[in-house]
């Protein structure tokens, strides 16, 4: 299959397996079940399918989560974004996470930070069904997710301290150069955002403020070299101390505003 991780990824099945049918370590005898599912797993993976669907499940932020077709996978640059939110948490109030997905962000939230209500929306029934999976997996009582267009599923009193956000940030000729197992499995939805990469994200700076208490946070994940574009965004809507957060790389992946309502 010429996989360049494979076999880390054939020592994570095998694992797999041993939890999933209890067995032995010393175990060399498969019976039909366990031969079956092995099978089912290659031929996903020859039909280059994502290894995390064909594994169901992915590690993000001490966390072990499931996912599978109609979700997107949550990456590790992700964790920033849940590293910044933890930092900048005020200590007060509640925490919306738009565009939740799996519900990664989201959980990872009410996960570190117990004593606080988190809301996550999204508008992909398939994505929530995973994020759904993931509350009863996890076994958070903190957590509420919607579905709807970002917003507009929550009622007008509702008011948060931190709105987290991992859009679709993708531009449309972006999307096409994406590796085809990206393009062929995971939800278009969750990645592609018009001729820029920028309508959900500016939907999200200009709706975002009326349910944004005080001295509220905004962070966004955003592209490698959206930064500028995405400053003159906050900027242009009225919110303070915008700045970029680089991630590990040293490429630009947080927009971060607060909000004096």
């Amino acid at each position: 299959m010429g996989r360049p991780n494979a076999v880390n990824e054939a020592r994570w099945l095998i694992q797999q397996l041993r939890r999933d049918f209890a067995l032995p370590a010393a175990e060399h005898t498969l019976t039909s079940p366990v031969l079956n599912r092995l099978q089912n797993w290659l031929q996903r993976l020859q039909a280059d399918e994502p290894f995390q669907y064909v594994l169901g499940n992915v590690d993000f932020f001490a966390l072990t989560l499931l996912v599978g077709p109609g979700v997107l996978i949550p990456r590790p640059e992700t964790e920033l974004l849940v590293e910044e939110a933890i930092t900048a948490y005020p200590g007060t109030g509640a925490i919306c996470d738009l565009c939740t997905g799996s519900g990664a962000v989201a959980l990872a939230l009410a996960h570190a930070l117990p004593h606080t209500q988190v809301v996550g929306i999204d508008i992909s029934e398939q994505a929530l069904y995973w994020a759904e999976r993931n509350l009863s997996f996890l076994q958070l009582a903190n957590v509420t997710f919607f579905q709807g267009d970002l917003l507009r599923p929550l009622t007008p009193d509702m008011r948060f301290s931190l709105l987290t956000a991992n859009p679709p940030y993708v531009a449309q000729q972006e999307y096409l150069q994406l590796p085809p197992v990206i393009r062929k499995h995971e939800p278009r939805l969750a990645l592609e955002a018009g001729h820029d990469g920028l309508d959900i994200i500016r939907r999200i700076v200009q709706e975002s403020r009326p349910y944004l208490l005080p001295d509220a946070t905004l962070l966004l994940e955003i592209g490698s070299e959206q930064g500028p574009a995405v400053l003159q965004i906050l900027s242009a809507a009225g919110y303070d101390d915008c700045r970029i957060i680089k991630d590990y790389a040293q490429l630009d992946r947080i927009a971060k505003a607060r909000c004096k309502v």
